[in-house]
């Protein structure tokens, strides 16, 4: 990958997500394990690199993806260097995901890019004395343009314009046309998948009982699905298949709050 030439000694700098509290660590290829959610920004490929272990919750991988977009190109202040501005690439893996060859070589990728050894500026400025001297910046050259004088005349005036010959007037010619009746617009029937609607009243029963929830789309086996969890209330996947909603687990992950939601919902699946 390219990388940007820096007027200093370019850094690696890693970040953890705690919980949707973000704090630079020491960089510790040890810490990207399924526990962990970071990002790293990497001046030495140019790259910020988000990782989201498979057990990390929904509520801190979406914070650490949102917050990974936001600081490819604000980068992350550390004293006083800002650390990853405007990197050129993304690549956020999702270890959940590592049997996608894609997602294998970018985590291939990632534990070579943070693995070697490690010097510190300001604690958490990780870089390499090798690649730090072969990446030093060489001093900006500045060309020389010749400036040339260029003698502008004086514009010449106008050509005065034609003189208007007064045309004599045509007498209007009437035609008769037929009006055709404007085409009736055709309003389309509405959508009569049950599927979408049971999924809808699912997400309505959620947001009526909880006072905070999380949605996640996915894909099954070709179905499209939703995750929803409502923090320290449930967790629930939705396949939609068919005319079915297939919710698992089936009893919402018991407790009072989920078996209010999951009240809700089959009070309004009984109308349909």
């Amino acid at each position: 990958m390219p990388h940007k030439t820096l007027s200093r000694k370019p850094f690696m700098l890693m970040l953890k997500d705690d919980s949707g509290e973000l704090s630079p660590v020491r960089l510790d290829p040890n810490l990207a394990n399924s526990e962990n959610a970071l990002i790293v920004l990497d001046e030495y490929n140019d790259t910020c690199w988000v990782w989201v272990g498979r057990n990390v919750s929904m509520p801190t991988r979406m914070h650490a993806l949102r917050m990974g977009r936001s600081l490819q190109k604000s980068g992350h202040q550390v004293g006083s260097t800002t650390i990853g501005m405007a990197t050129s690439d993304l690549v956020e893996i999702l270890e959940k995901n590592d049997s996608d060859p894609d997602v294998a070589a970018a985590i291939d990728q990632f534990r070579n890019a943070v693995s070697g050894t490690w010097k510190f500026d300001d604690k958490y400025l990780a870089y390499e004395q090798k690649k730090a001297e072969q990446y030093e910046a060489e001093p900006v050259r500045i060309r020389e343009t010749a400036t040339h004088e260029t003698t502008v005349s004086a514009p010449s005036p106008p050509p005065a314009p034609p003189r208007e010959r007064t045309a004599a007037p045509e007498r209007p010619t009437v035609r008769a046309e037929t009006v055709s009746p404007a085409p009736k617009t055709v309003t389309p029937p509405p959508s009569e998948n049950l599927a979408e609607k049971k999924a809808a009243f699912l997400l309505y029963s959620a947001v009526k009982n909880a006072d905070l929830i999380y949605t996640e789309r996915f894909e099954r086996d070709g179905d499209m699905g939703v995750k929803i969890e409502a923090p320290g209330t449930m967790v629930v996947e939705a396949v939609l298949r068919g005319d079915d909603l297939i919710v698992e687990p089936a009893d919402f992950g018991g407790g009072e709050e989920a078996k209010k939601i999951k009240q809700e919902f089959e009070s309004w699946v009984s109308k349909i």
